[in-house]
């Protein structure tokens, strides 16, 4: 693994090639943050399975992900189509609409060009299917207690390339979970419930063995800031500087996770460029 240090936190960085085991379809392979150690606090992240054991699929710390994959659209059973920041996958699962998480079968991933430093690391790769092309620049960086995710996605190819992003950090589940700077309501659920002081708490009765999905009703299309509850830290901030096109909250027994949504229609020649910052 790469790994990002300074005085307080050191940040572990999936290579994506030496680390391999640890990737799949569902996953961006460049810059997967997959996990920050505090020197005191020990770590900071957590996951579906953690402390055990987690491949590709399920995977652990804060990855991210391109939901949409180019070709899919039209992709039947054996065809190959083309993830951003993974590669080419074969379409296996006949659950529609495709997601990588039914289709876990990498068969070629991308190269990425690394360039690392003591606290930054800077990974791009160029990807290309049909008249699609793209260009994905991800950057991490350590500053102080702050770890910024950046990325930008370049079209360079002929056609519209759609993305639908969103980041899935994977916390330390704790009674009460986070908080959100826009104005937020939730559905009846079994789960989770929102409390008078904006708090998403979960249910203790709840199985969470079973794990459970909850999409929320925030005031979307707005950036967002989310103060989440940490066993270890107290409180930890997340700050995403994109508007956000949705959010969903999941968690089992071992994990909590908010999942800020990025969507928009890149043009040819045209960029996108967004970041997601975690405030230690």
């Amino acid at each position: 693994m790469i790994s990002l240090k300074n005085g307080e936190l050191t940040v572990s960085v999936l290579d994506p090639v030496l680390d391999r085991d640890k990737l799949g379809s569902r996953y961006c392979a460049g810059g997967y943050i997959w996990q920050v150690e505090d020197e005191k606090k020990g770590t900071l992240f957590s996951g579906p399975y953690f402390p055990d054991p987690a491949g590709g699929f399920d995977g652990q710390g804060a990855p991210e992900v391109f939901e949409i994959a180019l070709g899919s659209d039209t992709a039947k059973r054996g065809d190959e189509v083309c993830v951003l920041g993974v590669g080419r996958v074969r379409r296996e699962s006949p659950v529609k609409p495709f997601h990588v998480r039914d289709n876990p079968k990498v068969l070629q991933f991308a190269e990425w060009n690394v360039e690392t430093h003591p606290t930054e690391v800077a990974m791009q790769t160029s990807q290309t299917f049909r008249n699609q092309a793209v260009h994905i620049l991800r950057r991490v960086r350590l500053k102080g207690r702050q770890l910024e995710s950046r990325t930008e996605v370049t079209n360079t190819g002929e056609g519209i390339v759609p993305l639908r992003w969103f980041a899935h950090p994977f916390f330390p589940p704790a009674e009460t979970l986070c908080r959100f700077s826009l104005e937020c309501s939730m559905p009846s659920n079994p789960a989770f419930e929102l409390q008078e002081d904006g708090f998403v708490r979960r249910n203790p009765g709840y199985d969470w063995g079973k794990g459970f999905f909850q999409p929320l009703q925030l005031s979307f299309g707005y950036p967002v800031r989310i103060e989440q509850k940490h066993p270890k830290l107290g409180t930890l901030e997340v700050q995403c500087d994109f508007p956000v096109a949705s959010l969903p909250i999941w968690g089992n027994a071992r994990t909590f996770s908010f999942e800020p949504y990025y969507h928009t229609l890149l043009e040819p020649g045209t960029v996108a460029s967004w970041s997601i910052r975690y405030c230690f």
